[in-house]
């Protein structure tokens, strides 16, 4: 297996920039009972530092896949029906529940900007739910606009001092 090279700098905002763009990524969870695979469909919102927060229902077999084993991927990618229209994202990475205050606000604040129909009539519904990040440690850059099979693999290093 070749070495994949970290993310450099000037291809973040591309990424940052083509996330915003998407509604909704499908995220893959296992069961480590079970083993058995589950892709869920869910909005998501995403900040600077490529992580990517969303909100469900703690009993959804998706987040229960979590609680028990935290190794996920995901795909977010450009709705086409041309092939030379495909572009996207394929990550992997840790998923855990976001249980800081400080995070959790910043992650409120990030998906509200991103979808402004959630206000707050859906307080409750929020209040019930648990906020999701994904800590990408790797990622897939797939562009079929440049050419058929165009893709650059990178690493994610996580945060020195555990901040964001």
């Amino acid at each position: 297996m070749t070495d994949i090279p970290p993310l450099p700098d000037e291809k973040r905002p591309v990424l940052c920039e083509f996330l915003a763009q998407q509604s909704t990524m499908a995220l893959g969870t296992a069961g480590i009972k079970d083993g058995r695979p589950q892709v869920s469909p869910v909005f998501f919102a995403s900040d600077e530092a490529l992580n990517l927060y969303w909100i469900s229902s703690p009993d959804g077999r998706h987040s229960q896949n979590i609680t028990d084993w935290n190794d996920v991927a995901a795909a977010v990618y450009a709705d086409t029906w041309e092939w030379s229209g495909i572009k996207g994202v394929q990550i992997e990475g840790d998923a855990t529940a976001v249980t800081d205050d400080n995070e959790r606000q910043h992650a409120l604040d990030v998906y509200t900007a991103k979808f402004p129909f959630v206000t707050d009539k859906f307080a409750d519904l929020i209040e019930q739910s648990v906020i999701y990040v994904l800590r990408p440690r790797w990622l897939r850059w797939l562009d079929n606009e440049r050419r058929f099979g165009y893709k650059q693999e990178y690493t994610l290093e996580p945060p020195a001092n555990g901040d964001d």
